[in-house]
């Protein structure tokens, strides 16, 4: 079969049994669990924002009750318990029951159509309202009917105080009601598709007037085996950002109104926010913000929350080494051969440098130390100081404690006095601040050696996992590339270990590629800023003295926050290539980073930039700059 790493688990569309194994439950733990404990999650309008593959999609398609109703079914067949716990946390499933009847209704550019109708917006609206009503009662009956139920098995309970409005939307019966609802798609279809729009006076009042469905609603009931069940209905939109932003705009008040019984998630890419609301609202929880506001009437839910970094980057690396262990599965080629991690083929003892480099590397630190008269006790005081630090780790060797006494010697020279020509001479002068070796030098050692003398850096899941800024599509196709090359090498007969050399290699060739075939609004001003920015964070890491992210270096740019607030209100262009870069993953936007008693926003490289540019994947680093940095970058390059 084709290398199931190449496609997003969403687009395995042959039946529920295919799609169910390559979804892991991390994400909804991380960005669901909070809001269902709150009751907000099903209680008022959620809007959910994320990157392209950030998993949308497959949520979307998990909580529809078909998908339930199979994950149930075979949830004793299979290892499926995990993901049934989680839905059962989350407030989907109760005793091993989906509570819950979802229906998903992709916003297809179909709807917008409907914004470039020469009628008044309220007209305009009115049939989109209508039109998605109708098409989410045949969704929620389609997907109750898709598990065996017969129409006549289905009915509604309306609200207490919509009996009038009852008779509008066909009634109580599964029948009526989805009679009902094809007749107005069908009307209000018959309208989108004219060749000619008609004119107002033609258009049948009743196709948008009288039809509301979520304002009736309450619950559905389906009786089976003398058995009933009553089901809370979802409605799931997806693909929101194909709309227009007036129209997005239009429709996300009317679905935030509080007298609503149905539950009602909105999913869409950042494209659809103003660029106030990506670069402001980012981070924050359920703050007023512009188009997105007043946390009374809607949960906002970032799919890229930037809260607790450290612990999302440990959730995200468990949940992609799980989805690498669900699409390896399916493999053939690796089943048989019982592989069934990425970890079982992807080395994390990087080969040593050849002895010619090694020497090489060996002589530029002998020079610097004679050049500048550093005793021979200093020295072995600092190489003890590495030797401790590197016994407790196995992948480090000769060539990185190298690296790694380079950097102190820098570090060690700029902390003692600058002697005159005739001032005496110390053998040996101790530093105004005593020397320390930790993980970020020992990082800024490997990120020297790359470039100095191609040591291989990037390697094994967790560098992979890193690389993809927890976004699950950017983890999949960086995978691909390691995949098909073991893949390969096993059809060959041969084994399908790939070293951390390879790794390297195959990671920053498809961090390019991905990197150059940015096609996306504004993708060419993004990567001005991405190459401005990657040239000076490169260039301040590999200083010798490694002064920034602890020895890490440098992968981001710092802009004090209180200036950084007035970029969408000055610099309206700017504020559109930010916006861009961030929701199509070049960057991630750190918000209120206190360093030196002062607030920054970090701008900072995604994790395919810095494998692309050779950057630390350690975070923290940055450069303090301010808006007109970025201005004169954009600037320069036209």
């Amino acid at each position: 079969m084709a290398n199931p790493f190449e496609k997003r688990a969403s687009e395995y569309r042959r039946d529920d049994e295919a799609f169910l194994p390559l979804v892991t439950p991390d994400p909804l733990i991380t960005f669901f669990k909070k809001h269902a404990d709150d009751g907000k999650l099903y209680d008022q309008l959620s809007v959910i924002i994320g990157a392209p593959g950030s998993g949308k999609t497959t949520i979307a398609r998990l909580y529809q009750y078909a998908t339930l109703n199979t994950l149930l079914q075979h949830e004793s067949q299979t290892n499926f318990k995990p993901l049934v716990d989680t839905l059962t946390q989350c407030g989907a499933i109760k005793n091993r029951e989906p509570v819950l009847l979802g229906g998903r209704v992709p916003l297809e550019s179909e709807y917008r159509e409907f914004w470039e109708f020469p009628y008044p917006d309220e007209l305009k609206c009115k049939l989109m309202f209508a039109l998605i009503q109708s098409r989410t009662v045949l969704a929620w009956i389609s997907n109750v009917m898709s598990t065996g139920v017969k129409l006549e098995q289905i009915s509604i309970v309306p609200r207490g105080n919509a009996k009038a409005a009852l008779a509008a939307i066909g009634g109580r019966d599964g029948k009526s009601l989805f009679d009902k609802a094809r007749s107005i798609e069908e009307q209000i279809y018959n309208i989108s598709a004219a060749l000619l729009p008609p004119k107002i006076d033609d258009i049948e009042e009743k196709a948008a007037a009288a039809y509301h469905p979520f304002d009736v609603i309450e619950y559905f009931e389906i009786e089976t085996a003398g058995d009933t069940k009553q089901l809370r209905p979802l409605v799931i939109f997806d693909d929101a950002h194909s709309l227009h932003p007036e129209q997005f705009s239009a429709f996300r008040q009317w679905l935030a109104r509080r007298e609503l019984k149905i539950s009602r998630w909105v999913l869409t890419r950042m494209d659809a926010l103003s660029p106030a609301d990506v670069l402001l609202a980012q981070g924050e929880s359920n703050a007023n913000r512009p188009g997105l506001k007043n946390a009374r009437e809607l949960t906002v839910i970032w799919m890229q929350s930037q809260d607790d970094r450290p612990s999302k980057r440990k959730a995200f690396r468990k949940m992609a080494k799980g989805m690498a262990s669900r699409y390896l599965g399916q493999m053939d080629v690796f089943s048989r051969r019982r592989i069934q991690d990425l970890a079982d083929f992807t080395s994390s003892r990087p080969e040593p440098l050849p002895p010619s480099k090694l020497e090489a590397l060996a002589n530029t630190v002998n020079t610097l130390q004679h050049k500048n008269s550093i005793s021979s006790a200093r020295r072995k005081k600092l190489e003890g100081l590495i030797s401790d630090y590197l016994s407790n780790t196995r992948q480090d060797g000769d060539d990185v404690a190298l690296a790694m006494l380079s950097i102190l010697l820098h570090r060690y020279l700029k902390r003692i006095p600058q002697k005159g020509l005739f001032d005496e001479q110390d053998d040996d002068v101790e530093p105004n601040r005593p020397l320390t070796v930790d993980g970020g030098i020992a990082d800024g050692a490997r990120v020297r050696l790359l470039h100095d003398f191609g040591r291989p850096y990037y390697y094994d899941i967790d560098a992979l996992c890193d690389a993809s800024s927890e976004n699950a599509e950017q983890f999949l196709h960086l995978a691909s590339t390691l995949v098909t090359q073991a893949e390969t090498q096993l059809i060959r007969g041969k084994s399908a270990s790939l070293t951390c050399r390879v790794q390297n290699r195959l990671l920053r060739a498809k961090a390019g590629e991905i990197y150059k075939e940015w096609d996306f609004p504004h993708s060419q001003q993004v990567a001005m800023l991405a190459e401005g920015i990657a040239a000076q964070c490169l260039a301040k890491t590999l200083e010798g003295n490694a002064s920034l992210g602890g020895g890490a270096g440098a992968g981001a740019f710092g802009i004090p926050q209180e200036e950084f607030d007035e970029i969408p209100k000055k610099h309206e262009e700017l504020a559109r290539v930010l916006k861009f870069g961030a929701a199509y993953n070049a960057f991630v936007l750190v918000q209120n980073h206190s360093t030196k008693h002062r607030n920054w926003c970090q701008i900072e490289l995604s994790g395919v930039l810095r494998v692309h540019f050779g950057l630390s994947q350690t975070r923290g680093g940055f450069l303090e700059r301010t808006t007109d940095d970025l201005l004169a970058m954009l600037k320069a390059r036209r």
